[in-house]
């Protein structure tokens, strides 16, 4: 295990100068080159992919990279590995920085999208292989468990023998084989009791194989170590690329969207099969993914990540009911949460949120929230997540467009102030079909949540500082000036033209 830190970590593609091609269409027709559209921020200097990200990951945490394609979570997590330099900031491994530390002597192990199996190996050689080929941070536990299964081999072997006066030679060398073992065994101990905890050095032969059983049974591969990987299939192979990172034992284990390959039921169970992974061996694992699904499932932590800037971290549960702005509200949470204009309203020392005509007082822990940030009353966006609103007598009003039965609940997809909306609405054994009619929605003032109509943050924690897209900022201040404009230009009262006497010309 190891503890991760990123220090203001930037990374910077530089710009390639290609020769100019020729593009013709139609009837050999020139054209203009078609230009490829993205998100990230383009400087003098190329285009950033990650911006200023500060992460810090502690001993044996697992913590999940999540945002949509092209945010920059898949170049973090290159970077940590040193497959991608980094431009700027600081990573450190252990306290170390490793920014200049070659992959191979960073200990730490990686799992890709595509696998990455050697194709004229077995499986068992594909495990192998990095076991051979570097020394090993070998454990004095792994030796003692290793030792004992040799003198239980080797007690085997003996017991076979015994009986017939012509195997007692080999007998005695399995004696002398069993002591040495033993021996062997107490210095480990004394190791282990002055505070040492492994060596460097590489595996002997009977060590590989007993490494390599050890993680087949815990992924469940045992039966298929002699097959090579055209002879299994998707989530077999992903359990031995899983395998062959896992059993050298790294300080760090990186996961780049590892089960997005496969298909939804068998990415659910070797979901399962991480989470128990996880519980059997003791490293720092970074997740990569798209899914937020995985995020909420798998991680101690999730780092929401949009156009390489971290949008925000923390635990699922707290990044799913406290979101710092409204791109994280949205990306969490499935379906997505709903949002309607309204105001924020301040009466008699209490907030309150209205939408149309129906107003809801906030629950105490978001008055507290507001009133220390001394929020003012204003146009907000209100955000309620589709199981949070209830259907009754009072609330706003909607139409009823599709309704999807999904057993336990309905999804009824909705018309509201011209919007689109979903709400679930649990069954409770009985199914109302409320397509076609007009319904009330109403929601509980502890459950909703109030964004800024100026930069998209949520209201109750604008106090935190955050780092946000330079773009974006210049944005909002170019329309801030063009709404003033506006504004002044209707208040101006245009003064009255005061006629200047004619001279009077007649004699």
């Amino acid at each position: 295990m190891a503890e991760v830190q990123l220090k203001n970590i930037v990374k910077i593609y530089p710009f390639i100068d290609k020769p100019k091609r020729k593009y013709f269409g139609l009837f050999g027709k020139k054209v203009a080159p078609r230009v490829r559209k993205h998100n990230l921020q383009i400087t003098d200097r190329g285009v950033i992919a990650v911006q200023s990200s500060n992460i810090d990951i502690a001993d044996g945490e697992f913590i999940v990279l999540v945002g949509p394609s092209g945010c920059g979570k898949s170049t973090t997590l290159r970077m940590v590995a040193g497959l991608e330099e980094i431009t700027e900031g600081e990573l450190l491994i252990d306290g170390k920085i490793v920014n200049s530390i070659e992959p191979k002597d960073r200990d730490i192990a990686m799992v890709f999208q595509s696998y990455a199996l050697y194709p004229h190996m077995t499986v068992e050689q594909n495990m192998a292989y990095p076991l051979k080929i570097l020394p090993q941070n070998i454990t004095y536990q792994f030796e003692i468990d290793y030792l004992n299964y040799q003198i239980e081999e080797y007690q085997n072997e003996k017991n076979e023998l015994a009986g017939d006066s012509k195997n007692a030679s080999k007998i005695e060398s399995l004696d002398n084989k069993i002591n040495e073992c033993k021996d062997r065994i107490k210095e480990c101990e004394n190791k282990i009791a002055a505070g040492e905890v492994s060596y460097f050095a590489k595996m002997s032969s009977g060590m590989r194989k007993f490494k390599i059983m050890q993680v087949a049974e815990m992924l469940n591969i045992t039966d298929y170590l002699d097959r090579k990987p055209k002879n299994l299939s998707g989530g077999q192979r992903q359990r031995v690329a899983i395998g062959r990172a896992v059993v050298r034992n790294p300080k760090v284990l990186l996961m780049d969207e590892p089960l997005s390959n496969l298909d939804a039921k068998l990415r659910n169970q070797m979901r399962a099969e991480i989470i128990k992974l996880r519980k059997k061996i003791n490293t720092t694992f970074i997740y990569v993914t798209h899914d937020q699904v995985e995020a909420m499932t798998l991680g101690d932590r999730i780092v929401v990540m949009k156009d390489g800037f971290v949008q925000q971290i923390g635990t699922p549960q707290e990044v799913f009911d406290h979101p710092r702005n409204k791109f994280v509200s949205g990306f969490i949470g499935t379906p997505q949460m709903n949002y309607f204009e309204g105001e924020l309203l301040l009466e008699n020392g209490k907030y309150f949120a209205k939408v149309d005509d129906y107003k809801v007082e906030l629950s105490p822990e978001k008055q507290a929230r507001l009133s220390k940030n001394n929020v003012e009353p204003q146009a907000i966006t209100v955000g309620v997540r589709p199981d949070h609103m209830i259907v009754g007598n009072e609330g706003i009003e909607g139409s009823v467009d599709v309704s999807e039965l999904m057993g336990p609940s309905v999804h009824l997809h909705m018309t509201v102030k011209g919007k689109d909306a979903i709400v679930i609405v649990p069954t409770l054994g009985g199914y109302v079909d409320y397509v076609g009619q007009n319904i009330k929605l109403g929601f509980d003032g502890n459950l909703i949540h109030l964004f800024s109509n100026y930069n998209d943050r949520n209201l109750e924690f604008i106090d935190e500082e955050v780092m946000e897209d330079p773009r974006a900022v210049a944005q909002r201040e170019a329309e801030a000036k063009e709404k003033a404009k506006a504004q002044e230009a209707e208040t101006k009262v245009e003064e009255p033209k005061v006629e200047e006497p004619k001279e009077d010309l007649s004699v």
